[in-house]
């Protein structure tokens, strides 16, 4: 499948990138910066990925004279980035500002940090394998059981380094939510997981306070 993406990205054909939403038990475009990894895995460059992202799907929705690239007289619907995607990918998950129909808004104004959003975003920081994006949520002080109270890790900084090396010795490394629910401050996540050429089906349970993930429970 890389082969053959990167020999049609370089033929000229039109390749836009897509998401499993839809799917029962799959949140929207959840899967959207895995995508991405795999493209560029594949060999195309960031700036066909971006195009792919963008002037090319609107080009698949017959669209591209009303969205899909900044010239007058498009839909003004735009991410402001902080930095370039085109040095780094990651920076894709560093958005300065939200633009619908002309009307400019803050993320915080759009995603206020609810426990499923908190949740959410670590699970698309470990699926990117972004160390920063995947710790963002959680609490210095997080602690991390088995169930039912079986301490096996306390601390971000322990994270990081237990991750970090995860992150970088497993390049298809993948969760996927299979369920999700939420009640009050606590998700309960049903996952499956590609670790490596194993599969992992575990129940997490993330407990949420002061809007940091708090304490996470592993039930295998």
């Amino acid at each position: 499948m890389f082969a053959n993406l990167k020999l049609l990205a370089d033929a000229g054909i039109t390749i836009a990138t897509g998401t499993d939403a839809g799917n029962i038990g799959t949140l929207h475009a959840t899967s959207y910066q895995s995508e991405l990894k795999l493209m560029q895995e594949s060999g195309m460059s960031n700036w066909q990925i971006l195009a792919a992202s963008t002037i090319n799907g609107a080009k698949i929705l017959d669209k591209q004279n009303e969205f899909g690239s900044v010239s007058v007289g498009k839909k003004a619907n735009l991410i402001l980035l902080e930095d370039n995607p085109l040095n780094n990918l990651e920076n894709l998950t560093k958005i300065n500002r939200v633009v619908n129909n002309g009307v400019v808004f803050s993320p915080n104004d759009l995603l206020s940090d609810t426990p499923e959003i908190l949740v959410q975003r670590q699970l698309n920081g470990y699926n990117f394998r972004n160390i920063e994006a995947f710790l963002e949520p959680y609490d210095d002080d997080v602690e991390l059981y088995n169930f039912p109270n079986t301490l096996i890790g306390k601390g971000k900084e322990s994270m990081r380094e237990d991750y970090s090396k995860m992150f970088e010795n497993t390049p298809n490394l993948h969760c996927e939510l299979k369920d999700r629910i939420v009640q009050d401050n606590i998700v309960f996540d049903k996952e499956h997981v590609r670790i490596g050429d194993k599969f992992i089906d575990a129940t997490v349970i993330y407990i949420i306070e002061n809007k940091k993930i708090k304490k996470v429970y592993f039930v295998n």
